[in-house]
């Protein structure tokens, strides 16, 4: 009987040798996530020492998106996920570019800035550590965005939204002819009625910039909803009454 267990227990440590092990996370997959986490720890407010971004310039588009990434920290993640997904997705658009959405009083001088401000895809691990420190005291002075804790009136957020702006993607499906925008957003993030409202005059505004050929569909806009996992759910919302589809 002794020798039947050595003999069961000998066979289970060799079936357990000789099962294949889990292929161990690349270094683009933790840096991702770091830097997810880094950007959901300012979100919230909260701060810690030992906070590493991890170096998201590594991937060859994160330059696309850098200078909005900067100007809208608490957008970040879902900004380069969602860029990502919609420009080598299984349902890839024709066209995707980043872009700001403002007010028509404020838009001159804040795509202006958002040229000109510093590049951060060239930033070591500790510049990127250093600058979400940086954040993380801003965002405890300023006004939080997006119906995030302590958020102000109602109508005072959409106000601020048209003041401050917001990073979108906007971008053209397949055969389609007009243009749509995408707004990349959180999951631990929500919008009050008065923001919605903000979102579709930004909206309008923009659409009424736009060149021939380059008109955009002005009844919905796109939420792109990142989880922790970097899951992206995509949800429409439309303006006023919309006919129900079967």
């Amino acid at each position: 009987m002794a020798s039947s267990s050595l003999q069961n227990s000998s066979e289970a440590d060799h079936n357990h040798d000789s099962m294949p092990s889990l292929p161990e996370a690349s270094s683009h997959q933790l840096s991702k996530r770091q830097h997810y986490d880094a950007l959901r720890r300012a979100e919230a407010g909260t701060s810690s020492s030992s906070i590493s971004l991890g170096s998201p310039s590594s991937h060859p588009l994160y330059p696309a998106v850098a200078p909005l990434c900067g100007r809208y920290p608490t957008q970040a993640s879902a900004l380069f996920q969602t860029y990502l997904d919609l420009k080598n997705g299984a349902a890839a658009w024709d066209i995707v570019e980043p872009l700001v959405l403002l007010s028509t009083s404020q838009g001159e001088s804040g795509l202006a800035e958002v040229k000109y401000e510093k590049d951060l895809s060239c930033l070591s691990d500790e510049e990127a550590e250093k600058l979400v420190q940086e954040r993380l005291q801003a965002l405890k002075k300023e006004t939080p965005k997006f119906g995030l804790a302590s958020r102000t009136a109602e109508d005072a957020d959409g106000e601020e939204m048209l003041t401050a702006g917001m990073a979108a993607i906007k971008g053209r499906r397949k055969d389609a002819k007009l243009y749509e925008i995408v707004l990349p957003l959180t999951i631990a993030q929500h919008l009050q009625p008065s923001q919605l409202k903000a979102i579709f005059a930004l909206i309008q505004a923009h659409a009424a910039t736009c060149q021939p050929g380059e008109e955009v569909d002005t009844s919905h806009v796109m939420l792109a909803i990142i989880a922790p996992d970097s899951t992206l759910v995509y949800y429409i919302i439309s303006q006023g009454m919309v006919k129900p589809i079967n």
